[in-house]
């Protein structure tokens, strides 16, 4: 039985404790030889294990050879050369004020000099006690370079997006940061890492010269693991857990597959599983929602509520996935940048690309919509359940007048802010959100030969087609089913196939009126 840990993101006591670690340092290799340059970011979502990567190139440059052996990038490195590193964690520097941050990012600069034997450095501002230790770690050094590693350079300004003081810690963070560029002829090698890239006229506007590998085709495998990965290095847990839950090993990658796949950081890379996610599967011998023990982020909800997004179909252009203004943040790019979604596909338009997202797998999918479900309905958690039971329950009985009576009581509790600009979309990606935080599996705008359909809601053998209008009859959406023969993609499905027709009213805020017909074709 392989040796798992969940929560050691320390590379030396990994190996030197005998747990099992997926080998990453072919990839690492390629950004730490110095042969395509020396400077590098990449951006993942949480619980990827990047603090594992940093911890692995600081060891790696420390020299030590002996918690390497056995890997691939042991007979690649030269292991004659060693260099002082400067691992920089700002992961603990979370605070409430720009001047708490900076008391907090000095406290921790003496410390890190005093841990690695640096006397003499001290100051006020973090920016030149940033200049100092690195200017005194390269003296230390025959080549007159060291080593610099920044783990979640992000994390301080994170907890202030949306706030009115956002603006000052990116500007506090920004002095911080230009320091790397300055002294870019002292470092041999230098490592940042975060949740989000900012844009090049916020905090990486003074490191432009970075390489950004966030999405290299080489680095889209570097953070979580693909399928060939936890077939070789996990095959025992996998019996286990096959065996805990009455399946057999193939039927159990399956449900890994399902449950923790489906991250894709380049268009035509392999997916990743969330190696976090897999690893508490395997501890815990189930299936189960591990990503939602951190909590969704309550800016992102409270911008969702202001702007609802229509889940079932997201699209965004290459320049806004990318970065985003920490002042001004992009809610699509957001959630891709945080890991709630992920590319599904990408279409190129002469010069411009579109990157087609969608929740990554299950367990994102059901802990991301189970937290926006009552936040849209303006419901407690307890009423939001039963109200989703009672919709589920409804459409596995093919009973469509309770279901939509079910939906209704959603309806009739949505704050009046978040419903003040109606269109169909808006009620749409409601329905879309319920429905999937109850199992249903559903699509929206779904193409056929003759236009789209605005939802179809599939359950064992029933397949239900929906059209959306508001303030216009249902007469006019059962029309529209009709007319453009929409249910003729599903005619050999062997399922049950019902048209339903939905009236929105701005006016009462709800379901006004439907229809209701079984397809005879």
């Amino acid at each position: 039985m392989e040796k798992i840990a969940t929560d050691i993101y320390t590379f030396s006591e990994l190996r030197s404790s005998g747990f099992t670690y997926v080998d990453k340092t072919e990839a690492l290799y390629a950004m730490a030889s110095g042969k395509s340059g020396k400077q590098f970011f990449i951006a993942r979502p949480r619980r990827f294990g990047k603090s594992l990567a940093v911890s692995t190139l600081k060891a790696l440059f420390e020299g030590r050879r002996e918690i390497f052996a056995g890997l691939a990038i042991e007979p690649l490195w030269d292991w004659s050369k060693k260099w002082p590193v400067l691992h920089l964690d700002m992961g603990s520097m979370q605070a409430r004020s720009v001047e708490e941050f900076r008391e907090l990012l000095v406290e921790h600069l003496v410390d890190w000099a005093s841990e690695l034997g640096v006397a003499g450095v001290s100051g006020s501002l973090p920016a030149i006690l940033f200049k100092r230790l690195i200017d005194a770690l390269s003296a230390q050094s025959p080549d007159g370079r060291m080593v610099l590693l920044v783990d979640e350079y992000d994390k301080p300004l994170l907890g202030h997006l949306m706030k009115p003081d956002v603006t000052e810690f990116r500007d506090e963070l920004k002095a911080f940061y230009s320091v790397i560029k300055t002294l870019e002829s002292k470092q041999r090698f230098t490592f940042i890492t975060g949740v989000s890239k900012f844009s090049k006229v916020s905090i990486f506007s003074d490191l432009n010269n970075l390489n950004d590998w966030t999405m290299h085709p080489g680095m889209a495998t570097l953070f979580g693991y693909t399928h060939e990965e936890v077939l070789k290095y996990f095959p025992g847990r996998i019996h286990a857990l096959a065996e805990a839950n009455g399946l057999d090993d193939k039927a159990a990658f399956d449900e890994i597959i399902r449950w923790y796949d489906g991250y894709r950081f380049e268009e035509n890379a392999k997916p990743v599983i969330n190696p976090v996610s897999l690893g508490q599967c395997f501890q815990n011998s189930e299936f189960n929602d591990y990503w939602s023990k951190t909590a969704v982020p309550t800016f992102l909800i409270d911008i969702l509520k202001k702007h609802p997004l229509n889940f079932a179909s997201i699209d965004i252009a290459d320049t806004r996935l990318d970065a985003y203004e920490p002042d001004k943040p992009d809610v699509t790019t957001l959630l891709y940048q945080t890991g709630y979604l992920t590319i599904k596909g990408c279409r190129t338009f002469v010069a411009t690309r579109k990157y087609d997202l969608g929740f990554p797998n299950l367990e994102v999918e059901s802990s991301f919509v189970s937290r926006l479900v009552p936040a849209y309905a303006g419901l407690d958690d307890a009423r939001a359940e039963s109200a989703q039971f009672a919709a589920a329950e409804a459409l596995y009985a093919h009973d469509v007048p309770k279901f939509l009576k079910a939906l209704k009581a959603f309806f009739f509790n949505i704050p009046y802010d978040m419903t003040d600009r109606q269109n169909e979309q808006m009620w749409q990606t409601i329905c879309y959100v319920v429905l999937r935080s109850i199992g249903v599996n559903v699509n929206g705008e779904v193409k056929t030969h003759d236009g789209r359909i605005d939802m179809v809601a599939e359950v064992p053998g029933d397949i239900y087609i929906i059209e959306f209008k508001l303030d216009r009859p249902a007469s006019e959406a059962m029309e529209q089913i009709k007319g453009k023969e929409y249910a003729g993609k599903y005619a050999l499905s062997g399922k049950r196939i019902t048209l339903v027709g939905i009236f929105f009213s701005s006016e009462k805020r709800t379901i006004v009126e439907e229809l209701v017909e079984e397809f005879k074709g």
